[in-house]
């Protein structure tokens, strides 16, 4: 027999939808990769490959949650030129799949 306790957290905490922890396509790295980004705060700039980095998520794995994630809709990515020519790469990472589609929008929306 199994006990659980749930005890939530006074701060600190982030909800996820049981759909995303038990993914059936999203091995156990992508998961936690996708979990720590949404857990940041709104305005952090965290790129995937940090988060990867902090949560010791080493680099074969962190490519293939990465594929996993946008695959699944959850990551959506954008190589950009920006002033003196530099480029740059925009992440979307979402707690719900997007379509491309709307993932192009929010871009659109970003001003960028």
């Amino acid at each position: 027999m199994i006990y659980r306790n749930f005890s939530a957290p006074s701060r600190g905490f982030t909800q996820f939808s049981h759909e995303l922890i038990r993914h059936p396509r999203l091995s156990s790295h992508a998961v936690r990769l996708l979990t720590w980004q949404l857990s940041l705060p709104e305005n952090a700039r965290e790129t995937l490959s940090r988060t990867a980095e902090r949560a010791g998520i080493g680099g074969d794995a962190f490519t293939k949650a990465k594929r996993q994630l946008i695959a699944e809709g959850f990551v959506h990515e954008r190589r950009v030129q920006v002033v003196g020519g530099r480029w740059v790469t925009q992440q979307i990472v979402s707690n719900v799949p997007l379509s491309c589609e709307q993932a192009a929008k929010f871009f659109a929306r970003s001003g960028k």
